[in-house]
């Protein structure tokens, strides 16, 4: 848990300049050329996952510590490799880009509102989170590394294309570092965890693919843009999760639903692709 205090911001500020390196300006006005779909994205995003959180919350019998990790999961922006994922998945990657950035870029906002609903209308308890404070700390990790890569970008775009797709993969394996150590430090009680929430973060999985699975084929008409928002909704950033979950509290069992989602997302990402695949 220290290894995560001390050095997760540090890892999620890289990973989320890696990211503005991926977006450019030209890229992000075309996005919203056709605001439907990244209207769709973002709703998606901020508000059909919170509410899945919600609802499991509500109607599962979990100790308080599991309800406070499953929520604030589902409250994280996306994460950085859906972009990638969604290339793979030949998704509409400009969107996907978008979508992942500006969740970041307003999460500063949205996690400190959205925790401190949770603490004073579901949790009975207050964090003491300090609203002005822990919005600081958030923009700085998370927001404000996302500028500099995209001014980078557009000051220097040679070295940047030259360079993106390594910088991606050094940020993807920050993100393994950050999510593996740990799972090792808790390695022990890995399994017990497992069976408290391993169902339920199932269960969750299940929910936010359905759930965007629906709201594309209603509200989208292109296979592309219907996989990017799908991808986006299921790859939570669960480092960012890890790196606020560590600067709020002091227990591990407030990370297990996200160690445990962190481990099911991209097993259930593989499985998405290796369908689509066999489909083509």
């Amino acid at each position: 848990m220290e290894f995560v205090k001390l050095v997760g911001p540090f890892g999620v500020f890289f990973i989320m300049f890696a990211l503005g390196l991926n977006l450019s300006i030209k890229r992000f006005l075309r996005v919203f050329s056709r605001p439907k779909n990244f209207i769709v994205g973002i709703l998606c995003q901020t508000l059909v996952l919170p509410i899945i959180g919600l609802i499991v919350i509500s109607y599962l019998q979990m100790d308080k510590e599991f309800q406070i990790g499953v929520f604030l999961l589902l409250i994280m922006p996306s994460a950085a490799m859906s972009n990638y994922a969604t290339k793979i998945a030949d998704g509409n990657v400009p969107l996907s880009i978008c979508l992942t950035s500006v969740c970041a870029l307003v999460s500063f906002i949205t996690v400190p509102l959205y925790l401190n609903f949770f603490s004073i209308f579901l949790y009975d308890e207050s964090f003491n989170l300090k609203l002005f404070t822990f919005s600081l700390k958030t923009f700085l990790f998370i927001t404000l590394p996302v500028f500099i890569g995209i001014f980078i970008r557009e000051k220097f775009s040679k070295f940047v294309k030259k360079y993106v797709f390594t910088l991606d993969r050094i940020a993807f394996v920050l993100f393994l570092i950050i999510v593996f150590i740990a799972i090792y430090t808790e390695k022990n009680n890995l399994i017990s965890y497992f069976d408290d929430v391993g169902v339920v973060m199932s269960l969750i999985l299940v929910l936010v693919f359905t759930s965007s699975f629906i709201i594309t084929q209603i509200f989208i008409d292109d296979i592309q843009t219907k996989r990017a928002i799908r991808i986006e909704a299921i790859l939570q950033n669960g480092a960012m999760g890890f790196v606020v979950g560590a600067l709020i509290f002091t227990e591990i069992q407030y990370l297990v639903p996200i160690t445990i989602y962190a481990l099911l997302q991209y097993c259930f990402l593989l499985f998405y692709l290796g369908n689509m695949k066999l489909k083509k």
